[in-house]
């Protein structure tokens, strides 16, 4: 009995791929950006960086009717690799959920190779797929004379608070990182906005255990100053 569920699914799920036959194993990578530098009399010295991209891969089997598990497959094999094959060549953003994992994240595909044994309708994949993060260029302001006297006009500091509608692609640490310059004041937002989170969760099946790793586009936040 399958117990684990893996959804891809892209463009606010208007596609979506339940994987019939689970990997036997799922593992994500995530290294830290830190630096080593060699310094004059002291050596080696080790420099913090911020948290690096996620990584996976994912390898299993399209089953064809002629397998137990056809049971659970929702599409023939060659209509998964098809639907796999577009989504890389379309350069769509994939969201990835693992139920029992905690696991939502918008990633982009970076390798799909597909295969079939000699008698077996069954298509055997393997996917490779890194976390997508959108730029958030901040804008530059440009110091301006005050007419009369030559004065420079010193431009005034980012505004903090106002709100957050959250569109596809969005995470709490994206968010924080965009209003705070830091994500790991991501508890922040949760906290003002956990009614809206929970609720927002609720309304789309989720437990409230995970209340706090599901979000969705549409949702308005308040960013406590």
């Amino acid at each position: 009995m399958k117990t684990r569920v893996i959804e891809l699914s892209v463009n606010n799920r208007k596609e979506v791929i339940e994987l019939p036959v689970n990997p036997s194993s799922v593992e994500f990578t995530e290294k830290q950006l830190n630096q080593t530098v060699t310094l004059l009399n002291i050596g080696e010295a080790n420099l913090k960086g911020e948290r690096g991209l996620r990584y996976t891969r994912l390898s299993s089997f399209f089953p064809s009717e002629k397998s137990p598990f056809y049971k659970n497959a929702g599409k023939k094999p060659d209509r998964y690799a098809a639907m796999l094959q577009e989504w890389k060549t379309a350069k769509a953003v994939v969201r990835v959920i693992i139920s029992d994992m905690k696991i939502n994240l918008a990633m982009l595909i970076d390798d799909f190779t597909h295969s079939m044994k000699e008698g077996d309708g069954d298509i055997y994949y393997t996917i490779s797929l890194s976390e997508y993060r959108t730029l958030n260029v901040p804008s530059v302001q440009v110091a301006t004379k005050v007419r009369g006297n030559g004065l420079l006009q010193r431009p005034e500091p980012a505004a903090t608070g106002g709100t957050h509608t959250v569109v596809r692609g969005d995470t709490l640490w994206g968010i924080s990182k965009q209003s705070y310059g830091s994500g790991s004041s991501y508890p922040k937002i949760y906290s003002a906005n956990r009614g809206t989170i929970e609720a927002s969760a609720r309304s789309h099946g989720k437990s409230s255990s995970d209340n706090g790793h599901w979000i969705y586009p549409g949702d308005v936040y308040t960013i406590p100053a």
